[in-house]
């Protein structure tokens, strides 16, 4: 009987394979409690496999915590960049509070434990940043077409970010939990935010 083929992965898959178990275990563990074994272990590999591609378990946390954020602040700048404002912002309230339990809980991970982890809390600023400027760029062009009255689009940028994340903390802690009214409490503050009349911007 002939023997199977083994099909090697590139350098490049096996790094995303392990980026991949990791943000798994991620989500029962916790991004800042998972250990080179753990993914190994997962992943049926030595340890000095990880190793070879993550010299430390930081660096390992660093990427999966990246691959997450960019990701989602990559389609976050891709949903939005061709729409007119008002439908731009709603779109991207939209898939704010619409995230998935898994992520929030990358991000809760990552925020509790950077403080510890001096690269992860970089990476963590840099991406904050990136949806900042996203936020901040939609609204300005909104203030320019007259459509959005904020006449410091950075200032609002931040205020609707925090008040989102909040429900961002909700929901990577109880992620059964219906909030139907705290989201009609976002759009409601968001509307107000941007001067934009009652109910004319939620779904």
């Amino acid at each position: 009987m002939p023997k199977k083929a083994i099909t090697r992965r590139s350098p490049e898959e096996r790094r995303r394979e392990i980026i991949d178990a990791a943000l798994t275990l991620a989500d029962t563990l916790g991004l800042d409690r998972i250990t080179s074994r753990d993914v190994a272990n997962k992943l049926g590999v030595t340890s000095g496999l990880i190793h070879h591609y993550f010299p430390t378990v930081d660096d390992l946390v660093v990427a999966a915590f990246t691959q997450t954020a960019s990701a989602q602040n990559d389609q976050d700048e891709d949903a939005c960049r061709n729409l007119p404002p008002t439908d731009a912002l709603r779109a991207l309230l939209q898939r704010s509070l619409s995230m998935g339990s898994a992520n929030a809980r990358v991000w809760m991970s990552a925020w509790v434990a950077a403080p510890r982890r001096p690269e992860l809390a970089r990476e963590v600023d840099r991406q904050m940043i990136a949806g900042l400027e996203t936020l901040t760029d939609l609204l300005r062009r909104g203030h320019d077409a007259d459509v959005f009255r904020v006449p410091d689009p950075a200032a609002s940028a931040l205020r609707i970010l925090v008040l989102v994340d909040g429900v961002l903390v909700q929901v990577s802690m109880r992620s059964e939990t219906t909030y139907g009214d705290v989201h009609a409490l976002v759009w409601d503050t968001v509307e107000r935010e941007v001067g934009l009349p009652g109910g004319s911007l939620r779904p």
